[in-house]
C-alpha cells in the first residue's frame, strides 16, 4: 500500500476530487471481490435491482425525464446494496481496518475517522443508462465539511462501461437535493433546490472523468457533484462506495432522505457520530478501533 503526497492532498482541497491509482494491493482487492461475490450470493432479497424495462413506464408516468437521451425502451439492470457491513465480517475487516481510514484521515486533515457505510454497485452489461449527476450530502443524515466518498472498482472502467465523472470544484456549491438516479427529478419532500441540467451542458462546466482498474481509488467530497455513464459494453461493472466521516461532522438527520440505514436511533441533531451505526474506526491518538466488537486488524477475509 502506497501513501498519498501532498500534491494529492492539495488536488483534493482544490477541485473536491483526488484520483489515486495503484493505492491497494492485489490482495485487497481479491478479499474485496470475494466479499462483493458473497454478498451477492447470500441474500437476494436485500439487494435492489432496477430493471429499466420495469421502471421506464414509472418514469415516465411520473413526469420525469431520463438523463440519457434515446434510451426509453433500453433493458439492462443496475443493482445497489447498501450498509451491509454488519451482516458481512470481511467488510468490517476491509473497510473499518487498514489502511483506507487513516490515508483518509490523511487526505482529510482529520484526526479522527468515522465510518458512515458502505454501498455495492453493480452497472450490468448492456445497461445503457447513465448515472444523473448527484450529490452524496443531501442522501445522507450527517453536517460537515470532512465528509466524503470512496469509490473502488472491481473492474476495468472506461467511458463504455460507466466511468465516473466530476464537476471540479462542486464541492463548494450549496447542497441541493437528492434525486432519482436516472432522473433529474427531485425527491419529494426535499427543502433543497434541483440542480442544473449538467448533463444537457457539460460544456459548460470543469468535468473530468477518470478511467481506472482495480487497485485505484477516487475519492470524493461528499458535496462534489457527480455522475457515471451508461455500461454500453458486455461486462458487468461492479464497485463499492465507502463514506468516511471526519472530525467536524455530526448527526443531522434531512427532509426527503429515503435510506433509512443512513439514521440512528440513539444521536440527536448536532451529535459527534459515535454510534453502533457509524463507529469510531481510527483515532490519530488510538490507532484503528475495532468497531461492533469486530476486530478490523484480523487477517481473516
Amino acid at each position: 500500500m502506497r501513501d498519498i503526497t501532498e500534491e494529492e492532498r492539495q488536488h483534493y482541497d482544490r477541485h473536491g476530487v483526488v484520483h489515486l491509482p495503484g493505492l491497494l494491493d492485489e490482495d485487497w482487492i481479491g478479499r474485496l471481490e470475494a466479499a462483493f461475490a458473497e454478498e451477492m450470493s447470500a441474500d437476494q432479497a436485500r439487494l435492489n435491482f432496477v430493471d429499466f424495462k420495469v421502471i421506464t413506464p414509472m418514469i415516465k408516468a411520473s413526469g420525469a425525464e431520463f438523463v440519457t437521451p434515446g434510451v426509453e425502451s433500453a433493458t439492462g439492470r443496475f443493482c445497489i446494496s447498501s450498509f451491509n457491513w454488519h451482516r458481512f465480517p470481511a467488510l468490517a475487516t476491509l473497510f473499518c481496518g487498514p489502511p483506507l481510514p487513516e490515508i483518509i484521515a490523511g487526505l482529510m486533515r482529520s484526526n479522527r475517522i468515522n465510518f458512515y457505510g458502505e454501498q455495492l454497485f453493480l452497472k450490468e452489461a448492456e445497461s445503457l443508462h447513465r448515472t444523473a449527476f448527484h450529490q452524496d450530502v443531501p442522501y445522507f443524515n450527517v453536517t460537515g465539511d470532512k465528509f466524503c466518498t470512496v469509490w473502488i472498482p472491481l473492474d476495468v472502467v472506461g467511458v463504455d462501461n460507466g466511468m465516473m465523472g466530476y464537476v471540479r470544484g462542486s464541492h463548494r456549491w450549496r447542497t441541493h437535493a437528492a434525486s432519482g438516479f436516472v432522473t433529474q427529478m427531485p425527491f419529494p419532500g426535499s427543502p433543497l433546490p434541483k440542480l442544473p441540467d449538467i448533463e444537457g451542458a457539460e460544456g459548460e462546466y470543469d468535468i473530468v472523468y477518470y478511467p481506472a482498474q482495480p487497485g485505484d481509488v477516487i475519492v470524493h467530497h461528499a458535496n462534489t457533484v457527480h455522475g457515471a455513464t451508461g455500461n454500453s459494453s458486455s461486462q458487468d461493472r461492479r464497485a463499492y462506495s465507502l463514506h468516511y466521516l471526519g472530525d467536524d461532522v455530526r448527526y443531522r438527520e434531512r427532509e426527503g432522505v429515503t435510506l433509512d440505514a443512513g439514521k440512528s436511533p440513539s444521536l440527536k441533531n448536532g451529535d459527534l457520530v459515535d454510534s453502533a451505526e457509524f463507529p469510531l474506526v481510527w483515532a490519530s491518538d488510538e490507532g484503528y478501533v475495532a468497531p461492533m466488537g469486530a476486530d478490523p486488524l484480523s487477517s481473516d477475509p
